[in-house]
């Protein structure tokens, strides 16, 4: 008889002492390692069994103190602070504008698109009478309030009056005794007449054809009228930072734009559509998707419920267990949310999908305490039974929950908020999942497991229902063997599928041939995608494919391209009646003329017609130099900008107030700040790379003007680009790092893992690479999921690696011992990962049908990590450890022999 005490004494633990060199220490520190903590297992769940109503009494206070968080709730509603880096140049510019020149006006734009032509008398009569609707007629409640254009409209400041009204009607001044008499010709030379400064009429129009030798415009296909809104914005509950009675405003011109005047009721010639374009129509449908959507997020849970509840019936009789394993997970969720809320972090919508997170983790943790739990069927005494459970497996989630905990709180040193807060977010739930899992969920299985054996129904405290059972769940035999053969019939038809399809793939060169080449397919495919895959990010993805305003969308992007972006050079506090000053003003000018992606003719320089003003009305006061006198700089500013009572400027300047600001009100003491504006091409925004290069060219264009920076809104958005790529880097070279860090020290073997990071990559490289192949762009929010995939990479391969140290093969049954304790890995802890990836698979099945950007792209995703992270985790492992594998703990268990019938019949 073999002498079991000494696994080397076998041929597989000789080939074991060749390809390892005999590193005894090694076995020694990872047997102690591991024995350590089954001790430590051994002694919680010793407490959990013998207090059971006590533990899950102080779980439920816990959480209940944690949830007082919910009396400081905060959620971070705005996009900009979610999405972009706060320390970016952009961010602190963006502050730097609001605070010297308040915040800039609500854009909304309104289309008129001609199947023939669009100036025509009548198609201009009925835009003039739709322009004087919204000016007149519209309305909009807020609370008790009444919006109308003449309260929300962009003011001018020194005279109040409205100023943010822009369209090809200004040649007629909206009056249709002017459109009638088409006097008037439609060309750059009259509209310079009525606009002196900002875009060409060319920019209102599309399709525009010229009559014959003229600059005259006859025919164009479609006009849009822009309407500027004011944008006092403050802090609304429950609704972020935004001027609610704009965006009531903004949704009332949209809607009854698409009830009213979009119809032949209104009286729209037949040839005509309208189609509206507000920033509050936009904002009401990407809460609308949001709201809608989490509503898949219920279903989600519900599937994962319902399949819990069925494996634990077909595995051990126990399908409330399913029911308890998920309110496990709730209060852990709700622990963490809890625990967030008390430390300040804000809540914001990507956390919401945390839970499916917990949810996969929790549910994995439940399969594999569960399978522990059914192969210590031979152990008669309940408490004794869920002791040695608990101590084998929570080695097997320490190590993995461990994992995720350091690779979460890796990617929280990032820039990006979204992804900062949800890694803490998740870090705090993690930890919760795995405390309530080895306590709260061991002490309710516990209990199950005691009405279980007194055959009392499965859905209440006492008999007579209609689930009752008349077995105790176990298969096996009370004193018999604790963990079966692999290939026994006694086992599941899961564990045996696995066994026979691992013992295949390990066993010979056929099936190490076969995952190989399907491997490098994968991974071949992945390196491609991952060179073509794009940064992107743009607002309207969070609006919904089936929302009103995305026919709008379509008709601005046929018609107009992409919106051109408002942007400017802002100058300091500077002394602007200096020579020096006004030069560098006339030379931005200059520079922005230069740089390509600046909209021809839309700059609008107030110094420039400053200057022009100076000097056809006080030629006296230019100076040889060229620039206006120092001593009556600010005089004539002031003047010409119409702060000067006594001597009121040109209306066509007007609207320059909001290019100075000054230091005092009333345009008093110096001027603080300047702007120049200018439009950026909006196909800058079609693409991550087109965005950075934009801004990159610009802020390069103005590096000359030393006072000067140049702004825009979208910049905020589009910093994130410049850092989103290194923060990728960062994220999964740290993480992997940790991760194999601590799985080399959690389980004492460097070998495991070296193999973890190597399936952690080949997981990530695959996942960017099909990224592309799933219309998924890096950005803010799929740079989570990324994160997200070495947590679920690791759980998917850490428990096949930890079941593969934890026993020995003395057998040559099948193959080497590698290969059978490869298989044998397989056939134990791979029901375990099976099942758990299926329930997070079933959890974010509904997202599928999501509305959100978020949850489409959260569904897109994790589809990709599950599948890569089950094929790396539960087939290629198996085969790098049959080939590569270390040596088994010191204290492992040999692989039952399977025993062979003596039946001659068979």
């Amino acid at each position: 008889m073999t002498d079991t005490t000494d696994p080397r004494m076998s041929t597989g633990g000789e080939e074991e002492d060749k390809r390892c060199g005999k590193d005894i220490s090694m076995e020694t520190i990872s047997g102690w390692v591991h024995s350590r903590m089954e001790t430590f297992f051994g002694g919680v769940a010793s407490k959990v069994v013998n207090y059971p109503f006590s533990t899950i009494g102080l779980t439920l206070i816990f959480t209940v103190g944690f949830l007082q968080g919910a009396w400081v709730y905060d959620e971070e509603l705005s996009s900009d602070k979610q999405f972009a880096p706060q320390d970016s140049d952009a961010v602190t510019d963006g502050d730097w504008v609001v605070a010297t020149f308040g915040n800039e006006a609500r854009r909304g734009e309104v289309y008129f698109v001609s199947t023939e032509n669009v100036l025509t008398t009548e198609n201009l009569l009925f835009m003039n009478k739709y322009n004087t609707w919204v000016t007149t007629e519209l309305y909009a409640m807020y609370g008790d309030q009444k919006v109308t254009w003449a309260t929300q409209c962009d003011k001018q400041p020194t005279t109040g009056v409205c100023k943010g009204i822009s369209s090809v009607l200004s040649l007629y001044d909206y009056n249709n005794t002017l459109i009638n008499d088409q006097q008037i010709p439609v060309n750059s030379l009259t509209w310079r007449q009525k606009q002196p400064s900002g875009p060409d009429v060319t920019y209102y129009l599309s399709g525009v054809e010229y009559f014959p030798g003229t600059t005259n415009i006859r025919l164009a296909t479609a006009a849009r009228i822009v309407y500027n809104t004011r944008n006092e914005e403050r802090e609304v509950t429950g609704e972020g930072l935004l001027d609610p009675e704009s965006e009531k405003f903004e949704i009332a011109l949209s809607e009854q734009t698409r009830d009213f005047w979009d119809t032949s009721a209104s009286g729209m010639p037949l040839n005509l559509r309208v189609f509206p374009n507000t920033v509050g129509d936009v904002s009401k449908a990407k809460s609308e998707a949001l709201r809608g959507d989490v509503m898949s997020l219920g279903i989600g849970y519900m599937l994962t419920v319902l399949y819990t509840c069925f494996v634990l019936h077909w595995k051990i009789k126990q399908p409330l267990l399913g029911l308890a394993s998920v309110l496990s997970v709730g209060l852990s969720t709700g622990s963490s949310y809890g625990l967030c809320w008390l430390m300040g972090i804000k809540f914001n919508q990507v956390v919401q999908v945390l839970v499916l997170i917990l949810l996969g983790i929790g549910v994995d943790d439940t399969f594999v305490i569960m399978d522990s739990w059914a192969d210590e069927s031979g152990i008669p005494n309940l408490k004794d039974r869920m002791v040695s459970a608990l101590r084998h497996a929570g080695p097997a989630i320490t190590v993995t929950s461990v994992t995720d905990l350091v690779a979460f709180l890796s990617g929280s040193s990032t820039s990006l908020p979204a992804l900062r807060d949800f890694c803490f977010y998740a870090a705090c739930g993690i930890t919760f999942d795995f405390v309530y899992q080895c306590t709260f969920f061991v002490a309710l299985a516990y209990l199950s497991s005691k009405r279980q054996e007194t055959h009392r129904c499965c859905c209440c405290p006492v008999g007579g229902c209609c689930c009752c059972s008349g077995d105790n769940g176990d298969d096996a035999e009370v004193g018999g063997t604790k963990t079966l053969p692999p290939a026994s019939e006694e086992n599941g038809v899961l564990t045996r599928g696995l066994f026979t399809i691992t013992r295949f793939l390990v066993g010979g060169l056929c099936g190490r041939l076969i995952v190989i080449l399907i491997s490098v397919f994968f991974i071949t495919i992945g390196i491609w995608g991952s060179i073509n895959v794009k940064m992107d990010f743009d607002n309207e993805w969070f609006v919904p494919s089936d929302a009103d305003v995305q026919d709008t969308f379509d008709i601005r992007d046929e018609y107009f391209t992409r919106s051109d972006i408002p942007a400017s050079v802002y100058f300091g506090r500077v002394e602007y009646h200096t020579l020096a000053v006004q030069l560098e003003l006339n030379k931005s000018v200059e520079l922005l003329q230069t740089n390509p992606w600046v909209v021809s003719g839309s700059i609008n320089s107030w110094y420039v017609d400053f200057h022009g003003w100076v000097l056809e009305n006080y030629p006296t006061e230019i100076l040889n130099g060229g620039g206006v006198r120092d001593t009556s700089f600010y005089i004539l500013l002031r003047e010409f900008t119409g702060w000067d009572a006594t001597r009121p400027g040109p209306a066509e300047f007007e609207s320059h107030q909001n290019n100075i600001a000054w230091e005092g009100s009333n345009g008093t003491g110096v001027v603080k700040g300047a702007s120049i504006d200018f439009l950026i091409s909006g196909t800058a925004s079609e693409e991550g790379d087109k965005a950075t290069d934009c801004m990159g060219s610009l802020r390069d264009t103005i590096a000359p003007l030393s006072p000067a920076f140049v702004w825009s809104d979208p910049f905020v958005f589009w910093s994130s680009y410049e850092v989103m790529m290194d923060e990728v880097k960062q994220n999964v070279l740290v993480a992997a790092a940790c991760v194999f860090v601590l799985v080399s020290l959690l389980v004492a073997n460097i070998t495991i893992g070296f193999i973890v990071v190597i399936i952690i990559g080949c997981v990530d490289v695959c996942m960017l690479g099909f990224m592309d192949h799933f219309g998924v762009a890096v950005n803010s929010v799929s740079v989570i999921c990324i994160v997200v995939a070495i947590g679920l990479a690791v759980d998917y391969s850490v428990h096949i690696g930890h079941a593969y140290l934890t026993v020995t093969a003395l057998n040559n049954s099948y193959g080497t011992s590698y290969q059978q304790r490869a298989a044998f890995a397989v056939a134990k802890m791979g029901p375990a990962v099976l099942n758990g990836a299926f329930s997070t698979f079933l959890a974010i099945l509904p997202l599928s049908m999501a509305k959100s950007y978020v949850f489409s792209v959260f569904f897109r995703m994790f589809t990709i990590i599950i599948f890569f992270g089950v094929w790396f985790g539960v087939f290629v492992l198996p085969v790098l450890l049959s080939i590569w594998g270390p040596a088994p703990f010191s204290v492992a268990t040999e692989i039952p022999v399977e025993k062979k019938s003596t039946d001659p019949g068979r």
